[in-house]
């Protein structure tokens, strides 16, 4: 089966970068790369059992119809988190929480772990124990927050995040190029799982909702996507690359004092540099699309004041009064909560200057030396 080879692929990975950190780092490695592909393993037969209980007993849902499903993509730490949570509490929209995604992507799971926290609830309290709180100044997470459902694809191999992991693995990278470098067949495999679960997740919460999916790493799969999902609204966040590549870099940090020894090396700076460049190049390939909408985190303060209506005509979606007023109460008190991650390119051994070079023909705003002005 896909899910159990892309596993077996995985544990094969881990095994071949064990050692990329280190002498000094390779029990801590070897522990964590086990515990983690014996976690993925037993998620991976439990979410194949629910997929066969699905066929069983939940099959209706190979009927329902993605209707003008809204991806929120763009450049990471752009405000793609800030969009999704804010649009996810219109409830005409649904998104995929964090514990959907890793523990219930089949129905029959969905409804197991809904009677498990009914009997459980008392101990509601207790995930506020287990935060990755190095991981909060960046992206918080929550059990039941909408999160990137792209972790979905974690258990049939199309997800990028083992690359940070195991960064001499050329079939992760590869997925960060998914339209440039993936076969017709391997994409349709990807995508075809995706689509299904999108189903099972309209089918558990109601197919006449939009389904909402924020996911920067969809960046480099719009025409895929596009064509999977003809009918589809994009939402494209953009940010200076001097500010994205600062914030993403250092949103790397957790997980390399985690998993390595806590420093980017020069390799992995150098790799995420020429990815982070080809989606603003990917950006750039669909900006006359009538189904994108570019969203500049720059202008945020501005959309929400004025154009939030603009956005939901964009969507064709209806917007009420009351609806309006909670979206842009939420969102002035989201945008105006002080962040506590700090981040600069020297951090990283960059200058704005080379920044400048390289990115000089990016989309939409930075054609012209002059709007390099920000130094971060």
């Amino acid at each position: 089966m896909p899910l159990l080879l892309a596993w077996i692929q995985l544990g094969a990975q881990l095994v071949l970068a064990v050692g990329a950190a280190g002498p000094r780092a390779l029990p801590r490695r070897l522990l964590l790369f086990a515990l983690l592909w014996l976690l993925l393993g037993l998620l991976t037969m439990l979410h194949l059992v629910g997929f066969v209980l699905d066929e069983c007993f939940f099959r209706g849902y190979r009927r329902v119809v993605i209707r003008q499903p809204v991806f929120i993509v763009g450049m990471p730490r752009s405000g793609t988190t800030f969009w999704q949570r804010l649009l996810a509490r219109d409830p005409q929209f649904t998104s995929l929480t964090l514990w959907e995604c890793l523990l219930a992507p089949s129905i029959s799971e969905r409804y197991l772990w809904r009677g498990l926290g009914y009997c459980l609830r008392p101990l509601a309290r207790l995930p506020k124990i287990w935060r990755w709180r190095a991981m909060d100044q960046v992206h918080g997470l929550g059990w039941r927050e909408p999160e990137e459902d792209f972790l979905l694809l974690l258990y049939n191999g199309g997800c990028f995040l083992p690359a940070l992991l195991c960064p001499r693995a050329e079939r992760y990278w590869r997925l960060a190029f998914f339209d440039s470098v993936l076969s017709e067949a391997a994409q349709d495999s990807i995508l075809g799982f995706y689509y299904r679960c999108v189903q099972r997740h309209l089918y558990f919460h109601g197919p006449e909702r939009r389904f909402l999916s924020k996911n920067p790493s969809f960046t480099p799969m719009l025409n895929a996507l596009h064509h999977r999902f003809p009918d589809a609204r994009f939402l494209a966040c953009g940010r200076h690359p001097n500010a994205v590549v600062a914030s993403q870099l250092s949103a790397l940090k957790p997980a390399l004092a985690l998993f390595a020894n806590g420093q980017l090396d020069t390799d992995l700076r150098e790799r995420m540099l020429r990815l982070l460049h080809h989606y603003y190049r990917c950006l750039d390939q669909v900006k006359d699309w009538e189904s994108v909408m570019l969203l500049p985190l720059e202008q945020l303060p501005r959309i929400l004041a004025q154009k939030l209506p603009a956005l939901y005509a964009f969507l064709q979606a209806p917007l009420t009064e009351s609806v309006l007023v909670d979206l842009k109460a939420r969102g002035y008190a989201q945008s105006a909560s002080p962040s506590a991650h700090c981040y600069q390119l020297t951090d990283f051994g960059l200058t704005p200057a080379r920044l400048a070079r390289e990115f000089a023909g990016t989309w939409p705003v930075l054609k012209s030396h002059e709007s390099w002005g920000v130094v971060v």
